[in-house]
């Protein structure tokens, strides 16, 4: 299917919520009526529709029509530049676009009327060309620039010296493609601009992104951040800002928040933070790009609030500059990590009384040699205030735990010859709220929480175990040693593992004998051919977001590795046909590492192109167990290719063909081994708790061996 030249496009989803009906409603409009407008773009798994004809069609028809999300009404109109530059590039058009609509918008809050009146937005619709379109919104964002010097950079991705030529070539090429997005953005009030703006973002990060954004801090993270900082009046600094969502979270929350600096190394970064505060009105946000470690743009001591999610382990390629960088006073990172040199920055830029709050990886607080002496020179000058250990996962680009670090000046903490130390690390729901009030409570009134693992330790004892401030190191001395009935559950638990233990009945050495030869291997390409295998991939993308712990259970990668796995998904959300999966199919892991399992259910929905299915047809030469248990041998591991993520090609995948009565065989032995592998882990699961807590109780007394 084609569309027809710059035409504006709907998903099934998209008509289903802009007609406020179930996407099931939308399949049995399409079935029951043959007036329903014939798709025009996409596929059959995934159709898109003609907008107009939607819109007629349900007028005609008598249904009501609501209006689609922001996020939803700019990502059909996207839909029409699809394939002529990387989503990175459009994304940052698209959100340049609604930018300029807020300044140049009579009806908009933002409306700048000093503009030259032919680049106002009503007005653009006076130009004839598509190349004339682009010229006056560039002098529109020229002047805009012009005249607020304190937003720059503001318009890079369509007046920037960094925009590509190409991109705007061919927009002017293909007539049409810019004025039907503009009518898009047309389509929403203008005073809801900067709602919209957000909600595309979002979508941006989720969609084009795959729910990953090295420039963006998780909505987790943020809160957190805003919340335990809003008790501290005023102006707020971030050195490594980012798109500006934690710089701006933290500004919107606390009193006296007179000024909101930031920068950062990445330019389209920080003209996304500069358009977020440019659409929520926020005046007194200035957001510059650089190295902060080779042009430091910003005074020290400008903010009470200094705020920071660096990137997490990360060397830096111009080492030699730090010896002499007189920001760093308790010492120079090693190459290979500029975690504490981030500790040390955020200190550079405090006021007096002022409170930095600064994300780190784990192990930062308790690493040796130069990152340990950082850390006693931190502890011995009185900097460090608090640290709370996270839990994994809240971070966007890693699943690795992290630790909150609070830091005062040089001898402004709040109790000179102690450290407050947090263990959250198993915690399920960070409570935000719970951990300001805690981290106040010892600034204020040196209170050591009560409904927080937590506990004050002095200095002078963290100094002397090498400077380790991992709460969990010190606060699980504190915790309650294990009474006698829970060591006696340990004991039957044991016990019940160890009966579950049965002997080998089949495999033993005198069933092997030695091959007279190598069994012939066969390729998934082998099978393919002869029409005993099928390869299922998945049809659709999906968010992050559209997961939940309810509905279809989904195929990932925890899973295929024999792990339990919760995620669930809703099928009605999804667009289009879905792979799901029926007892005896395969699933295969071929990036990042070969794994394989065979689904003895079934039910699963398969939605990431990480995965590939394997579905055996009725006259396969091969038990769909038996293909599970031999793709992941060493041979076939040995074929990943690839400098990043290595990956192996499906269709090489070799293994051996045996008769379906010498599989069986085989299935039997192999069967035997898995469950006494399973009573084995459980046994050993057992043994350690039960050893551990055994230990642990007889030496804080509360247990006995008689």
């Amino acid at each position: 299917m084609s569309a027809p030249k710059n035409t504006l496009t709907l998903s099934a989803s998209d008509v289903a919520q802009l007609a406020s009906v179930g996407r099931s409603t939308v399949s049995n409009w399409r079935q029951r009526h043959d007036d329903f407008p014939k798709p025009v773009a996409g596929s059959a798994a995934s159709p898109r529709f003609d907008a107009a004809e939607i819109r007629a069609w349900l007028n005609a028809n008598g249904k009501e029509i609501k209006d689609l999300s922001f996020d939803r009404t700019i990502w059909s109109a996207m839909d029409l530049w699809r394939g002529i530059a990387p989503p990175e590039e459009l994304g940052g058009l698209a959100s340049a676009l609604i930018s300029w609509r807020y300044v140049s918008d009579p009806d908009s809050p933002g409306f700048d009327e000093t503009l030259p009146a032919e680049t106002w937005w009503p007005n653009l619709r006076e130009v004839g060309s598509e190349g004339d379109l682009i010229r006056r919104i560039q002098h529109g964002m020229h002047s805009y620039e012009a005249s607020h010097p304190e937003r720059h950079p503001l318009f890079e991705a369509v007046a920037g010296s960094g925009m590509s030529n190409g991109l705007l070539q061919e927009m002017e090429r293909r007539s049409g493609l810019l004025t039907r997005f503009l009518d898009a953005l047309s389509s929403f009030d203008a005073p809801r601009i900067g709602e919209a703006f957000i909600s595309f973002q979002d979508h941006l990060t989720y969609s084009a992104r795959r729910g990953y954004d090295e420039h963006a801090t998780s909505s987790a993270l943020v809160n957190l951040i805003a919340t335990v900082a809003k008790t501290i009046p005023g102006p707020v600094h971030d050195p490594v800002a980012g798109s500006g969502r934690m710089l701006l979270a933290v500004g919107s929350q606390g009193k006296s928040r007179t000024a909101l600096t930031g920068q950062d190394i990445n330019v389209a970064a920080c003209v996304q933070a500069n358009q977020r505060a440019l659409v929520t009105a926020r005046e007194n946000v200035r957001v510059r790009p650089g190295d902060v470690f080779q042009n430091d743009l910003f005074e020290p001591g400008l903010a009470q609030v200094v705020v920071m999610d660096p990137p997490y382990n990360a060397s830096y390629h111009q080492h030699e500059r730090l010896y002499l960088d007189p920001r760093l006073p308790y010492g120079t990172p090693p190459k290979s990590s500029m975690d504490t040199a981030w500790l040390q920055l955020a200190l550079w830029y405090l006021g007096s009384q002022g409170r930095a709050f600064v994300l780190q990886p784990a192990g930062s607080a308790f690493q040796s040699g130069p990152v340990g002496r950082i850390r006693a020179a931190m502890l011995q000058h009185r900097t460090v205030e608090a640290v709370v250990a996270l839990p994994g996962g809240l971070a966007t680009q890693t699943q690795i735990p992290l630790n909150l670090w609070v830091l005062a000046r040089s001898h402004e903490t709040s109790d000179p010859e102690r450290v407050l130390l947090i263990d959250l690390r198993h915690s399920t729901d960070v409570n935000a709220d719970a951990v300001a009030d805690a981290l106040q409570g010892w600034r204020d009134s040196r209170l050591v929480p009560t409904k927080l693992p937590a506990g004050a330790f002095t200095i002078a004892e963290i100094l002397a175990d090498e400077a380790n401030l991992t709460p969990q190191r010190w606060l699980s001395s504190t915790e309650a040693a294990p009474a006698v009935e829970e060591v006696r559950a340990n004991v039957e638990e044991l016990h019940r593992a160890v009966m579950q233990t049965k002997p080998l009945d089949k495999l033993n050495a005198s069933s092997l004998a030695a091959a007279a030869q190598a069994p012939k291997l066969i390729s998934i390409s082998d099978l393919l051919k002869a029409g005993s295998v099928m390869v299922l991939k998945a049809n659709e993308r999906v968010r992050e977001t559209d997961y939940s712990s309810e509905g279809t259970p989904v195929v990932t990668g925890r899973w295929i590795r024999g792990e339990e796995e919760s995620k669930r998904i809703n099928l009605s959300i999804l667009e289009g046909a879905h792979v799901i999966t029926r007892p005896g199919d395969i699933l295969v892991q071929n990036m990042g590492g070969l794994a394989a399992r065979m689904d003895s259910e079934g039910g699963r929905a398969l939605l990431s192109s990480s995965f590939q299915l394997l579905r055996l047809t009725s006259d396969s030469v091969i038990r769909p167990q038996f293909l599970a248990e031999f793709l992941a041998t060493s041979s076939n591991q040995a074929q990943a290719t690839g400098s990043g993520i290595q990956r192996i090609r499906l269709q090489d995948i070799k293994i051996p063909l045996l008769t379906l009565e010498e599989q069986d065989k085989v299935l039997a032995r192999l069967a035997e081994i898995r469950h006494l592998h399973a009573a084995a882990h459980a046994v050993l699961n057992a043994a350690t708790n039960t050893r551990q807590n055994l230990v642990e109780a007889i030496a804080a007394g509360t247990v006995r061996i008689t």
